[in-house]
């Protein structure tokens, strides 16, 4: 039995996790996703390459932590962006703002590469959770915009998930910022006014 640096072997496993994920999230947002491997982990948290496999299954189990790891922060800043706007209509707008500028930002624009990362099945929990509070809370800002209206809210927050999608994508490729999110805000609003 491997020697235990806590008072349990579950804490133990929870620290050693701990520290697996932590350097798993260092490379990622070092920028270099390729970089993420059994060896450079092991290497960044101290421990032996094959003994990372006692605490996580995999470098994609890995990266599926690390991504869970900050949606706390990604959700509240998108909450507070939206929950700032003077009305419906301005909601959608500053909810497609706060998720494209989240994604071009130095400190997040990593996150978008390693969610979209294939993750260990048993990890997609929490994206999928997170991933359904956006979606609900545009749904929502949708159905207000669209005067209750739930079945054209549907469609249209669909069409914003889609077009905010669309700009990650861009973002990715390069994309100026203040391009990507000025047809973003114009492409939900005129999903909004197209519906009305």
């Amino acid at each position: 039995m491997p020697k235990i640096d806590a008072p349990t072997v579950a804490e133990h496993r929870a620290r050693m996790q701990d520290r697996l994920v932590t350097a798993a999230d260092e490379i990622l947002q070092s920028g270099d996703a390729d970089r993420l491997t059994a060896s450079a982990v092991s290497a960044a948290a101290g421990i032996a390459r094959n003994s990372i496999y006692r605490y996580v299954d995999s470098i994609e189990d890995l990266r599926a932590l690390v991504v869970a790891r900050h949606l706390p922060e990604w959700m509240a800043a998108v909450r507070k962006a939206a929950d700032e706007a003077p009305d419906p209509a301005e909601r959608v707008a500053a909810w497609v703002r706060a998720n494209l500028r989240l994604a071009s930002g130095t400190a997040h624009g990593w996150l978008m590469g390693a969610a979209r990362s294939a993750p260990a099945p048993e990890r997609t929990q929490k994206m999928d959770a997170a991933h359904g509070e956006l979606r609900e809370s545009i749904l929502t800002a949708c159905v207000e915009a669209l005067d209750g209206d739930a079945a054209r809210g549907r469609v249209a927050a669909s069409v914003v998930f889609a077009v905010v999608d669309a700009g990650f994508r861009s973002l990715d490729r390069g994309a100026d910022l203040a391009i990507v999110e000025a047809a973003a805000v114009g492409a939900a609003s005129g999903a909004l006014e197209g519906l009305r």
